[in-house]
Order: C-alpha cells, then sequence, then structure tokens
C-alpha cells in the first residue's frame, strides 16, 4: 500500500505540475502575496471522520500553484435511548494545494480520532472506546480565489494506530492484534473510504 501511495503522489504532482503550466481559461487566479479567499467551512462526509464532521480549514500561505493549508474538525452527538451510547470524532491535518484556478488537486495527511461509549447492561457499567489514526487523502477541491461554495470530494486512507477500553480485556486483544499483524505483515490494520467534503469558502 505504501508503494501504491507514493505512486499515486507522483503522479498527481507531475499532472498538477503540467496543468499549472499550461494555464487555465479562468480569468480568475490565485497571485502569488495577493489576498484570495483563505478559510472555509464545510461539512465533511466519511473520509477521516466517520460518520461525518464539522470543520474549519485555513490556507496559510499567499502562493500560486502549490499551497499549504491547515485543518481541524470534529462530529459529537449523543443516543439516551440507546443505552446512552455516545460518539465522537476529531481530526487535524496538513493538506497540499495544487493549482492557480477554483480547480485544485489537494493531498492532506494528519490524524483522527474516534470516541464511544455506551451503558452494558450485562456488565452494569459504561464501556468507553477510543482509537486514534493516521490518515492520507486525495481530493478534487473548488474553491473559487473569491469567496463561494466550497467542494471536494475524493479519497482518504486511514491506518489503525491503537486500540484503547476501559475493559482491561478487550484491550489486550485488540492492541494484540492491530501490533500482531504490523509485526506480521510490516502494516497496522488500514482502510479506505470516500470521503465528500460540501461548504463556503471566505
Amino acid at each position: 500500500m505504501k508503494r501504491f501511495l507514493l505512486a499515486v503522489i507522483g503522479l498527481v504532482l507531475g499532472f498538477s505540475i503540467l496543468q499549472a503550466q499550461s494555464g487555465t481559461s479562468d480569468k480568475s487566479k490565485r497571485v502569488k502575496g495577493e489576498k484570495f479567499s483563505r478559510n472555509a467551512i464545510y461539512v465533511g462526509v466519511l473520509g477521516p471522520a466517520i460518520p461525518g464532521s464539522i470543520n474549519y480549514e485555513r490556507i496559510i500561505t499567499k502562493n500560486e500553484v502549490f499551497n499549504i493549508a491547515t485543518k481541524f474538525g470534529g462530529f459529537y452527538s449523543k443516543f439516551p435511548n440507546y443505552n446512552e451510547l455516545n460518539i465522537a470524532n476529531g481530526s487535524f491535518e496538513f493538506n497540499f494545494l495544487f493549482g492557480r484556478s477554483s480547480h485544485l488537486f489537494e493531498m492532506g495527511i494528519g490524524w483522527a480520532g474516534y470516541y464511544g461509549s455506551f451503558y452494558s447492561e450485562e456488565e452494569l457499567k459504561t464501556k468507553m472506546y477510543g482509537i486514534p489514526t493516521s490518515t492520507f487523502g486525495m481530493h478534487y477541491r473548488f474553491q473559487k480565489p473569491t469567496h463561494g461554495i466550497f467542494f471536494k470530494a475524493g479519497f482518504t486512507a486511514s491506518t489503525i494506530l491503537a486500540f484503547a477500553s476501559n475493559d482491561l480485556t478487550e484491550l489486550a486483544i485488540g492492541n494484540a492484534i492491530i501490533f500482531g499483524l504490523d509485526k506480521l505483515t510490516g502494516e497496522k490494520p488500514n482502510f479506505s473510504l470516500f470521503s465528500l467534503g460540501v461548504g463556503y469558502s471566505f
């Protein structure tokens, strides 16, 4: 999987450079040093945050073809009628953006964490779980240099780093599986999901 990701990164970088060199018919472009739309608030579905999240992102550079952004987001909900179920997630990412017009390629690396708890009627106690992950994403992104609708779609690959639980038996079993797979295959458990984001940039 690592080789595949490196190959995809190389292809996207090459394609982005060619696109930047060939220019675009869009008159609205990002110009180095000049002010452009650098903030976005959006709802994300799947990707690094299951089932979804509300996110804020800021582009921290003011370059032409290549820019860097930071993003954080999260989600929390509770369902008291379902064994006092609580679920939450949080994520933080560095995103690398390629393109001068409204159409961009995005690659991101970061971390996400998941939390869940419920009351077990069998054990008569609240059980709590946590899963930290590292993430890598690739997306097509629509974000005008001026303010307006924000949209992105692509995929995010996540690697499970560890498993936390207030049940010591489940804690031991969960981490034995994760680190056992790492020893046997050289990789911890991982999965890829479609990722979608819709919001507003300003």
